[in-house]
């Protein structure tokens, strides 16, 4: 399997999901008559960030991925102020996902990545070891995080929100 196919269309699909999601929150809030802004601040723990980081974070992963494979500049997103905001951010993110290239990606496997944290700590590997080994994991990571905190928050959701793709393969049995 390609880098490209472990990375650009999963995170497309999945940041379909999490768009569904935010429009969930925002129904659940307009039902209950709670600001939706409530959701975007909330966070599942004291030292967590907040909704509107997570959705930040999740695309920031899927953006950097494509920066990383194919030596571009990385992107500096800004964390969305409201769910408008939140929205286009995952829309301008699988646009930029629609534009990778796919070759490029793909050639990546063998080539070195290098990521350096805020604290100093660099983690050295090949394109195929950062794809499987960082950008996915990093990327379901914050992804799952927004959907927890949608959850505790009061938002109905469910698997079939979150693996919305998968009815594309459903049959009747």
């Amino acid at each position: 399997m390609s880098v490209y196919a472990i990375t650009i269309p999963c995170f497309a699909q999945m940041l379909r999901s999490l768009s569904t999601l935010l429009s969930k929150g925002e129904e659940r809030a307009q039902a209950l008559g709670f600001e939706v802004q409530n959701l975007l601040d909330a966070r599942l723990a004291p030292d967590m960030h907040t909704l509107a980081r997570q959705v930040e974070f999740t695309c920031t992963q899927a953006q950097e991925a494509v920066c990383r494979l194919t030596q571009k500049a990385l992107p500096q997103l800004a964390t969305p102020a409201d769910m408008r905001q939140a929205k286009t951010l995952i829309e301008d993110t699988l646009a930029m996902l629609a534009a990778a290239d796919r070759a490029a990606v793909d050639d990546s496997a063998q080539q070195p990545v290098s990521i350096t944290l805020a604290g100093g700590l660099s983690f050295d590997m090949t394109g195929l070891e950062y794809a499987l080994n960082w950008a996915t994991p990093q990327f379901y990571f914050h992804l799952v995080t927004a959907y927890n905190i949608l959850r505790h928050n009061g938002v109905p959701l469910g698997k079939a929100e979150y693996v919305q793709h998968m009815f594309a393969y459903a049959r009747q049995a």
